[in-house]
């Protein structure tokens, strides 16, 4: 770590600080998620600016002779990622059993990272960590879809309980080759819902509307609802 703050230095570590949040925030503001291309740029360049805040005050309080004053700047780094949390927490969502945005949420913590690796001059580390984030976002993806064998979604099924009932819609979902999970069954008067999490096989994308019209013929099926969980 290095306290030489000139001009062209604050510049440099702001830049990189900026390449490397742009480049992360570019994958999430593709994907639509909450914490897109202006708020990943904002907090890196937000870390970057403390650390650089940091060494600007140990460079000041060197040879000032001063015994009862002590910067520990571990501290701030703490500070910072414990304060980031919140943000992180806020894009999160979660519905029931599905829950989204934890990709971005770690994505909101290394960027804040990133951000204190180039305030403090660590040009080596900040780069390979924006590298391997990249490489994890972006190029893992394929892989991720080759494990995965099986997709999963959620439908909702509302309907008059005089005609039908939950047991011969849940039979209905076995027949069509739905792998229940989990299920949520409700009944006020005269109105039902049944909710169920579940599996099919991936290799058939076009599955869920071949479910949903199924499902919509049944007698009583006001409404059905699907949920892409993927």
């Amino acid at each position: 770590m290095t306290s030489d703050l000139g001009f062209d230095t604050v510049l440099l570590r702001l830049g990189l600080s900026f390449a490397a949040a742009l480049l992360l925030g570019w994958n999430r503001e593709e994907l639509g998620h909450p914490a897109g291309l202006r708020t990943l740029v904002l907090i890196c360049l937000a870390a970057c600016t403390a650390m650089l805040l940091a060494n600007w005050l140990l460079a000041g309080s060197r040879g000032s002779g001063e015994g009862l004053m002590r910067l520990d700047l571990m501290r701030l780094a703490q500070g910072i990622l414990a304060g980031i949390g919140f943000i992180g927490a806020g894009t999160i969502l979660k519905q029931d059993n599905i829950v989204r945005g934890v990709t971005t949420a770690a994505t909101v913590w290394l960027a804040t990272v990133i951000g204190l690796c180039f305030g403090a001059g660590a040009w080596p580390l900040g780069t390979a960590a924006t590298g391997l984030a990249l490489v994890t976002l972006q190029g893992l993806r394929p892989v991720e879809r080759v494990l995965r064998r099986r997709s999963y979604g959620a439908v909702t099924v509302v309907f008059d309980p005089a005609l039908t009932s939950h047991a011969a819609l849940l039979a209905r979902l076995a027949e069509t080759g739905f792998s229940v999970r989990s299920t949520t069954l409700e009944q006020e008067g005269a109105r039902g819902e049944l909710r169920c999490l579940g599996a099919y096989g991936a290799a058939m994308p076009d599955w869920p509307l071949g479910l949903l019209a199924r499902l919509r013929a049944e007698a009583g099926v006001g409404r059905v609802v699907w949920e892409d969980m993927a």
